[in-house]
């Protein structure tokens, strides 16, 4: 083919080119567009609207037909093609008139595809006041979809005038357990955007009543028909004890006058039974109840305790399940969260090394312990290199044997890497192992009570001699398999729980009291219903039947046997002594500030 043969052939198709583009009615695709879009028959609407993306001056449709192909696309489920229009005209055209509209589905695309900080920003863009009625109703669709509260509450100082926002973070917070909820931030939304408080599971401190004298019951499983048979050993003693430390708490309340009035029921451990006391008139007239303490019977109680708006505490509970939800349940003890984030709180201030190896045991709240200090630390840049359950002598014994297996200097494996000296091999899948140095390992957390896995730890870590720093829990003092001495010499830092001063005139008078009264020594469970009754009693007579705004902003309190307590914006006690041996003796290291330094506590 010749030149000029090429040049008549190249001219025709550039000429069919500007007929087919003049071929093109703007004006009648858009029209068959909309009429398609009308209908719903998105995908025909989609299709016309596509020949309206083309900027030229023979197309003044293309705004609007790059409006409506975006939503067409985005109802057709190419959302992506959709934020992709519709992103484009916010760009080149931010002054269009139409633009609030192109930012509400905009907006709502964003946040539907898990942007929410983007989605907010373009929603709260719009100006004209009926687009932002439509935009608050936009974000409260898709909103649902967010459950992070770190993630919201981000959302919050990015956007702190947001009312729609403020009010859902206020909600997904109060949905929380009590343990993990924000209770000041939650309290700090409803009054910054006149939030309807009766919404929310506060306690109004307007209703709390001052009384002359407060009734409380006691409900435990006294088996009362067990003790009127002559079986000799009392299988619920343990009961008798709690029931006998909180009539000698009621005692000292009552000295000058009478301020506390008990009712004692036998919840027989039974959940019939229990049900049966539920029905009665007289616990509506309750201020506070003791109990129960089996987990039915205390599920049964919450959720009366809930409904008709009565304190309850638990003694001996340090399951976060006892108070969930309910702002009306409180326990005298800590739970395995506020335990595990004090002890996060204490490496992240002193470890300098921020690795970290974790061993739990085979109860549940041992792994609740592990996995919430292991979110605190890795939330604080602290890296992970090993978790391990032991829910057997077996799994125990191979934590023993891999902490201590040792591989010497300059032996090749395989690969011909050169291995240190001084490491420990973790199997963490078929054939795969990794090796980690003391460096590596950071520090241990123990997080159990199985005698086994103490011991092996402790033997572990005294074997290799490098000194690497081991937090557990006090009650290993407790351990007839280890000594004081191996405690203190290797350093052992210990996560207490309601610890007291056996040494104080305060103890030594309650025996003193207990033993003229019961003819014996009290036991622990003496101590606990003694100290349940008496500090939370003082706070009904201080604070009326919902002593709870007093307490949640009383900070630490002293108590009468126990170190302390503490139920800031909380219904678990938050005092969590973290101790270690020096000269033999107890050192209490996050409350030295506190009156004098305890020496020796015992559990």
């Amino acid at each position: 083919m010749g030149l000029k043969a090429i040049f008549i052939f190249g001219v025709i198709l550039i000429l069919n080119a500007f007929q087919l583009k003049a071929q093109i009615n703007y004006q009648s695709e858009y029209l068959s567009g909309k009429n398609y879009f009308r209908s719903g028959d998105y995908q025909r609407a989609q299709n016309h609207f596509k020949n309206l993306l083309e900027t030229n001056e023979d197309n003044p449709f293309y705004l609007y037909g790059s409006y409506f192909y975006g939503i067409s696309a985005y109802e057709t489920g190419n959302k992506e093609r959709a934020m992709e229009v519709l992103g484009d005209i916010r760009t080149t055209h931010p002054d269009w008139d139409k633009i609030d509209e192109v930012n509400l589905w905009y907006g709502k695309m964003l946040m539907q595809e898990g942007n929410l900080m983007k989605g907010l920003k373009v929603l709260n863009s719009t100006e004209k006041e009926d687009f932002k009625n439509i935009a608050k109703e936009i974000k409260k669709s898709t909103l649902a979809s967010y459950d992070s509260i770190p993630l919201l509450q981000k959302a919050m100082e990015l956007n702190p005038y947001d009312e729609v926002l403020a009010k859902y973070l206020a909600i997904k917070i109060n949905q929380q357990p009590m343990v993990d909820r924000k209770v000041e931030l939650m309290e700090f939304l409803i009054d910054s955007f006149d939030l309807n408080r009766a919404s929310f599971d506060f306690v109004d401190k307007s209703v709390t009543e001052k009384k002359a004298t407060y009734r409380v019951a006691v409900m435990l499983p006294f088996m009362a028909e067990d003790l009127s048979t002559s079986k000799g050993n009392k299988g619920n003693q343990f009961v008798l004890d709690i029931y006998q430390g909180i009539l000698t708490a009621v005692e000292e309340l009552n000295e000058n006058e009478k301020r506390i009035e008990l009712f004692a029921y036998d919840t027989d451990r039974d959940s019939v039974v229990t049900a049966k006391i539920l029905e009665t008139e007289e616990l509506l007239e309750m201020d506070m109840i003791i109990g129960p303490l089996y987990p039915v019977p205390a599920s049964m109680v919450r959720e009366y305790s809930y409904k008709h708006k009565i304190n309850m505490v638990n003694p001996l509970s340090t399951n976060s399940e006892t108070i969930a939800a309910n702002p009306y349940s409180f326990l005298m003890k800590s739970t395995p969260e506020t335990r595990a984030k004090t002890a996060a709180r204490f490496a992240i201030e002193h470890m300098e090394n921020k690795n970290a190896t974790i061993f739990y045991g085979s109860k549940s709240q041992d792994s609740i312990f592990a996995y919430t200090y292991k979110r605190i630390l890795e939330e604080d840049s602290f890296n992970i290199t090993w978790i391990a359950a032991s829910r057997s002598s077996t799994a125990s014994t191979e934590i023993l044997r891999t902490l201590t297996e040792v591989v010497e200097v300059d032996t090749l494996d395989n690969r011909g890497k050169v291995y240190i000296s001084n490491t420990v091999k973790v199997k963490v899948g078929e054939g795969d192992s990794l090796v980690l140095s003391r460096d590596t390992i950071g520090h241990i957390m123990t997080a159990a009570s199985d005698n086994l896995l103490v011991s092996n730890v402790l033997s572990a870590v005294d074997t290799r001699r490098d000194s690497i720093p081991i937090i557990g829990y006090d009650e290993w003092l407790d351990f007839s398999q280890m000594s004081f001495d191996q405690l203190q010499r290797m350093g052992v830092i210990m996560i207490g729980q309601n610890y007291f001063d056996f040494s104080s005139v305060e103890v030594a008078e309650f025996k003193e009291t207990y033993r003229k009264t019961y003819n014996k020594l009290p036991s622990q469970y003496s101590y606990d219903g003694y100290e349940t009754m008496k500090f939370f009693g003082e706070k009904l007579i201080e604070f009326g039947n919902y002593f709870q705004y007093g307490l949640y902003n009383e900070g630490f309190q002293s108590g009468s046997l126990y170190f302390g307590f503490d139920y800031t914006n909380a219904n678990d006690n938050q005092v969590v002594p973290i101790m270690k041996m020096e000269d033999l003796e107890l050192r209490m290291l996050n409350y030295e500030q506190i009156g004098e330094k305890p020496s020796m506590f015992t559990d």
